[in-house]
């Protein structure tokens, strides 16, 4: 195996940068990973390393999308929006 130096990823899910934080643990013990992805899962409260996660707002976000969808079965000629939803930033470290 061999060993990058990579001190900083941004992944896509938490599942994911909880597999390359335990990879790089076996790997290269001595240097931490610093790790930022998406979801809020519950699997990243087992990880017993820092992680850090953007929660989305999943329901907020489903319900936009049923809303959206509704107003452009009554009227197909309105333009596509642009939609922002806050989410929140969850830094963790569990044991």
């Amino acid at each position: 195996m061999f060993k990058l130096n990579i001190k900083y990823v941004v992944s896509g899910n938490d599942f994911t940068a909880m597999q390359l934080i335990l990879l790089n643990q076996r790997a290269n013990p001595k240097q931490k990973l610093l790790t930022i992805s998406f979801n809020d899962t519950d699997c990243a409260y087992h990880l017993s390393t820092l992680l850090s996660t953007y929660k989305q707002p999943l329901v907020s976000i489903a319900l936009i999308v049923v809303e959206t969808l509704i107003q452009r079965i009554h009227d197909p000629t309105l333009s596509i929006p642009t939609i922002y939803v806050n989410g929140e930033l969850v830094v963790r470290a569990s044991s």
